[in-house]
């Protein structure tokens, strides 16, 4: 004789699920508390982050009528020759999806501020170019940001730990080893 295994889902007994749950509290409880204990200088760092780049934005919105992320886009093609770049180069620097940058350029171009084009040696692919209206947009935008980011980072810090940054930052910049430690090093 074989039994027959319910076809719905197997219940737990009223006092048994109250176990369960004051189990997996306990378990949780613990876990947010080495949260809290081993990260509270990364929670920092993104505290700062989130707020002086909240800070940017509304800025640049506010005096320029530039999002944040347009006045990135515009910084990163300007650096290149000719103002341009493709589409997959321009992600790749941008660290967005590929649906996010498409809709991204797609904004920008009906402002004015970008052209997109198929690129000539792969139709494929597409070439994005910064407008004569993104040119005038980034320069009238470059002074405000540079005053904004000294005021909310830069002339907060002193000369050392402007170097303690500048030595620690390309660290967390540069790919891990292959065997990740987790001991730290000095």
């Amino acid at each position: 004789m074989t039994l027959k295994r319910p076809s719905g889902p197997v219940r737990q007994s009223p006092r048994a699920s109250r176990e369960r749950s004051a189990e997996i509290a306990g378990e949780l409880a613990e876990a947010l508390a080495r949260l809290n204990q081993q990260t509270p200088l990364w929670q920092s760092f993104l505290a700062v982050h989130r707020r002086i780049v909240e800070q940017l934005a509304d800025e640049m919105l506010a005096e320029h009528q530039l999002p944040l992320e347009w006045f990135d886009v515009l910084v990163h093609l300007a650096d290149l020759p000719g103002m341009r770049a493709r589409q997959k180069e321009l992600r790749d620097r941008m660290l967005l999806s590929e649906s996010g940058v498409s809709r991204l350029l797609v904004r920008m171009e009906k402002a004015g501020v970008i052209t997109r084009s198929t690129a000539g040696d792969d139709r494929r692919g597409m070439e994005i170019t910064v407008t004569e209206a993104g040119q005038a947009a980034l320069l009238a935008a470059i002074d405000s940001h540079l005053q904004l980011v000294a005021s909310l980072f830069t002339d907060r810090l002193t000369a050392t730990d402007r170097a303690a940054l500048g030595r620690v930052l390309p660290k967390l910049l540069a790919k891990p080893a292959p065997e990740c430690q987790t001991s730290q090093k000095e």
